[in-house]
C-alpha cells in the first residue's frame, strides 16, 4: 500500500533511540527511531500514541566528529499511526525548530543528508 506523502522536509533512515514524553509524564517512553528529517521523525513504538497528541523527543546522537555526545528535546505532534507487528509505527512531526535553539540537531540532520551522520 502506498502512502501518500505531505512531507515538507526529506526524511534519512537512522537507527536510534528517542525518548518520548507524552504530556503529563515525566518518564520517557523508550523507541526506535526509523527515519528523521527537519520536519519530524518516524519511530517504533511498543504503545500506542493516538493521532494529534502532542508531546516531546528526545533524540540523543554523536555530533560530526563523533567525540559529543549531544540529546535534543523537541517538541511535536502525532500525525499518524500504523499497527505493525507487535507495535506501532508513529510518524511525528516537529512543532517548533528553530535554527538557533537547535543548531546541533540542525547539523546533524544536514550530514544525514549528505550521508555522513
Amino acid at each position: 500500500m502506498k502512502m501518500k506523502e505531505n512531507r515538507k522536509h526529506p526524511r534519512y533512515g537512522i537507527a536510534s533511540m528517542a525518548g518520548i514524553y507524552l504530556s503529563g509524564s515525566e518518564e520517557p517512553m523508550e523507541a526506535f527511531i526509523s527515519s528523521i528529517g527537519r520536519g519530524g521523525v518516524g519511530i517504533y513504538s511498543p504503545k500506542r500514541i493516538e493521532a494529534g497528541e502532542n508531546l516531546m523527543v528526545k533524540i540523543s546522537f554523536l555530533q560530526t566528529n563523533g567525540n559529543e555526545e549531544v540529546s535534543e528535546i523537541i517538541p511535536g505532534k502525532v500525525v499518524w499511526v500504523r499497527e505493525f507487528h507487535d507495535g506501532f509505527v508513529i510518524g511525528i512531526a516537529f512543532t517548533t525548530l528553530d535554527n538557533l535553539r537547535y543548531s546541533k540537531f540542525l547539523s546533524y540532520i544536514e550530514a544525514a543528508a549528505q550521508g555522513s551522520a
